[in-house]
């Protein structure tokens, strides 16, 4: 029997799907390096609240016209630590040996255990943000477009243990003791805000924002059980590709939901209050699991549908009289989901400096991000601005060759863009 390449196949999954993440469920362009109270300096600002739409002191004219475009990427690996090693030297030599089938059961269950629920998770997006302050709108109008794509996989363990039998001159196991579930999301969100200032005392003003969001979402999940794939290698070659191809194709699903954001703004400082998804918008998942007998065990837990939680987050900011430098923070106050449906509750705190008065004067910024539940990884995060263009990176780690000799646990995000002021 051909090799059986578990690891590969995640990695293969990471590799070829990353392509685009709600503005809810984690940062977008700057607000990488920003913070997610994000900075009013940047066009990316009312991604963060609805009410940074209104206008500031870092509108420097009286008015603000910005047009932007940016990518970006995350991906997160947990859990496999160690997984390809084990795989190579415990697991691959005993495949075509039907003599050792009792070891490769004790040596597959093992490797079952350890790496249950270890996964790579992929989110990635184009945005393109478009906005507009004026005195005459009595605020600021944003418009923007996502398409975002999230993609996942997943060792599943199944109830019943690993049983390798003699197939002629390979070996079969059971069904039902495994699985890769592969997840695939593909979202196009329109998002048309306004924020305005509710109510002035003196240089201090209540701004109140809301946002309201088209979203269009394409959902499957195929549950791959570690039979089905021994099983096609025993007569041929499959790779995993043949287990993905179609997951960017299937009915779609279509819901609105709503943001809105608060702040007070004064001469030295700001705090908001933000709430996103306040319809919790739900979508139903295309379960593209095999419906054959002998490999549907896993296709029950293919859930019917995925949700988009409710986040609700704090934000504060100290800067200077003309905003160009700033110290923020930010809280989530409840726990919530990402796209790939894996639990979030994010902080971060950061520092920056910032100016729209001339290009060639570059903005920077820094800070650190964490997520409370989930994978519970914390990022540092720094990022540039030079003249339009946008660079922003943030990671849990810095040994690079250990996640991609051992895969172990890491996170990396990265941006890039660009944004016009005229």
């Amino acid at each position: 029997m051909n090799r059986l390449k578990l690891i590969s196949a995640l990695c293969l999954l990471g590799a070829t799907s990353a392509q685009a993440a709600p503005s809810s469920s984690g940062p977008i362009g700057p607000n990488i390096g920003y913070g997610d109270a994000s900075n009013a300096n940047t066009i990316y600002d009312p991604l963060a609240n609805p009410a940074n739409n209104a206008l500031n002191a870092a509108d420097t004219e009286g008015y603000r016209v910005g047009l932007g475009i940016n990518a970006q990427t995350r991906i997160e690996i947990q859990d496999l630590e160690g997984a390809s090693d084990y795989y190579d030297n415990q697991i691959d030599p005993l495949l075509n040996d039907v003599a050792n089938a009792a070891q490769l059961e004790t040596n597959l269950e093992t490797f079952i255990a350890n790496y249950d629920q270890g996964n790579i998770s992929t989110i990635s997006g184009v945005t393109v943000p478009l906005l507009i302050k004026t005195d005459s709108m009595a605020g600021g109008l944003s418009l923007d477009y996502t398409r975002q794509v999230g993609a996942a996989g997943i060792i599943i363990k199944g109830t019943g243990n690993v049983t390798p039998a003699a197939d002629g001159t390979n070996l079969t196991i059971n069904r039902g003791s495994a699985a890769l579930g592969v997840t695939y999301k593909q979202l196009d969100e329109f998002a048309l805000g306004y924020g305005f200032k509710a109510v002035t005392s003196g240089n201090s003003a209540l701004t109140i924002g809301v946002t309201a969001r088209y979203l269009t979402l394409l959902s499957n999940q195929n549950n791959v059980d570690l039979k089905q794939f021994i099983d096609d290698n025993a007569t041929g070659s499959a790779n995993f590709s043949d287990y993905v191809d179609g997951m960017d194709t299937g009915s779609s699903d279509s819901n609105l939901t709503a943001d809105i954001g608060i702040n007070w703004m004064a001469d030295n400082y700001m705090i908001g209050l933000t709430g996103m998804n306040l319809t919790e918008p739900t979508f139903k998942v295309n379960n593209m699991t095999s419906t054959q007998t002998k490999y549907d065990y896993f296709s029950s837990l293919v859930p019917s549908d995925y949700k988009m939680k409710a986040q609700y987050r704090v934000s504060a900011q100290v800067y200077s009289e003309n905003r160009e430098w700033t110290l923020a923070g930010s809280y989530d106050l409840a726990e919530s989901n990402d796209l790939n449906n894996n639990d979030t509750q994010w902080w971060s705190v950061g520092a920056s400096y910032a100016t729209n008065s001339a290009w060639y004067i570059p903005d920077v910024r820094f800070g650190l991000r964490g997520n409370l539940i989930g994978t519970e990884k914390t990022y540092t995060n720094v990022g540039l601005t030079l003249g339009f263009l946008n660079l922003d990176v943030a990671t849990t780690t810095t040994d690079f060759s250990g996640v991609e000799d051992k895969q172990k646990d890491a996170g990396i995000m990265a941006s890039a863009g660009v944004e016009f002021d005229f």
